[in-house]
């Protein structure tokens, strides 16, 4: 057992390792921009230090015209490190190791899960380079936990983990739609259990802040609705290769429309599926479940105003559950992963190269960008697709 997790443990551990000797360059030169970018060690940790008012120690809520435009779960964690800080540097150290344990417990989770193919996950180059950019692996941490608890149908803990990575990155709540669709298939009535424990936690984690910093609390969604297109999106491709698709139609508007059109779409085919016989088995189920969360996401980050190069620590889980999850053959075709991977190393390498371009110094040309931003989202889609057809290729239903 502890020869098990010692490999895990061991290989998260040396990725995050490497990752922060990455830094140092950065480090030394105060995450000065473009030598920054030009370096790959970008993060937005140290930046928000003085921006957002976390050096005074204040509520990162209280004010209103600069709050922190994260949920309120990734303002606590990081206005309790800054606690700890005593200048930008030190705060990105301490967020440093911490994101390198999360790693490393993440890891050992996927173990658990996917005891075939976790190693991945830390070896992924795009998502190794991606772990200090921001707090996403404080949501993704817990997100991982909620999934092997749905597995081990302990739906209590899944709720409360679930609904704690709603409250610190929000992403999750695209999940919900497809773990309802789990409890469908399954016909288990504990949904109302997971999702009670879901709501518990968010309001319990929101509801102070909501009521004496509301103007601060809300400004997350205000900021992400108002925003305009921003890299990595095809938005943003599109008007640097001089379509600016913005002129015609609202990139909010289309989206929320792209998303009720994939919810109405997955119900029709799946309550056909669901009125054909007995419930789904539980391990088909989850497996089920895993395909259609990455699925889920995958869409999201595709069409959404904004891809940030983490995302890839978000997709990167999902992807190995869905993959190990019984689906036969995919141990000898992880080729079409790898596509993926090499698609998001060529897009990661890519945006600090056009932001050095962006900042005046001599990099990556707008037009060349957006053409990786075009090959990094048809990388993913090729993957899922093949994702897609090898689970749906095998039998749904208990033998």
């Amino acid at each position: 057992m502890l020869r098990d997790q010692a490999k895990p443990i061991a290989l998260a551990g040396l990725v995050g390792l490497v990752s922060l000797v990455k830094s140092d360059h950065c480090r030394d030169n105060g995450f000065t921009s473009p030598d920054n970018y030009t370096h790959l060690c970008y993060s937005d940790i140290p930046a928000l230090f003085g921006s957002r008012g976390l050096d005074l120690g204040i509520n990162p809520y209280q004010d209103p015209v600069n709050a922190m435009e994260y949920p309120v779960g990734t303002g606590y964690i990081a206005s309790t490190l800054a606690r700890l800080s005593d200048s930008y540097l030190q705060f990105f150290d301490i967020n440093a190791l911490a994101l390198i344990a999360l790693l490393i417990a993440t890891t050992l989770v996927l173990r658990k899960i996917t005891p075939g193919l976790w190693y991945l996950f830390p070896l992924a180059p795009a998502a190794a380079s991606s772990l200090f950019i921001n707090w996403d692996l404080w949501a993704i941490f817990p997100m991982v936990l909620g999934f092997f608890y749905l597995r081990n149908e302990r739906f209590d803990f899944a709720g409360f983990y679930i609904g704690l990575s709603i409250a610190i990155k929000f992403f999750p709540i695209f999940l919900l739609p497809a773990i309802t669709m789990y409890f469908l298939m399954t016909r288990k009535r504990k949904w109302v259990e997971f999702y009670s424990y879901l709501l518990i936690t968010l309001v319990a984690l929101n509801i102070t802040t909501a009521i004496m910093h509301f103007d601060g609390w809300l400004r997350f969604f205000s900021f992400n609705q108002e925003r305009g297109v921003d890299l990595g999106s095809p938005w943003y491709a599109t008007s640097l290769l001089g379509f600016d698709l913005t002129k015609y139609v609202s990139p909010n508007l289309v989206t929320l429309l792209l998303i009720l059109v994939a919810l109405v779409s997955a119900w029709r085919f799946w309550s056909k599926k669901l009125r054909l016989g007995e419930p789904i088995d539980s391990q088909s189920a989850f497996g089920l479940l895993t395909l259609f969360s990455f699925l889920s996401l995958a869409f999201f980050f595709s069409i959404n105003k904004v891809y940030s190069p983490q995302y890839v620590l978000w997709l990167t889980p999902l992807a190995l559950m869905a993959m190990d999850s019984g689906v036969r053959d995919w141990r000898g075709r992880r080729v079409w992963f790898w596509i993926w991977q090499v698609g998001e190393a060529i897009y990661h390498l890519a945006i600090w190269q056009y932001l050095v371009e962006y900042s005046g110094g001599s990099g990556l040309s707008a037009t060349l960008y957006a053409l990786t931003i075009l090959i990094r989202i048809a990388s993913l889609w090729i993957f899922a697709d093949r994702l897609y057809r090898a689970r749906l290729s095998l039998p749904s239903r208990g033998n």
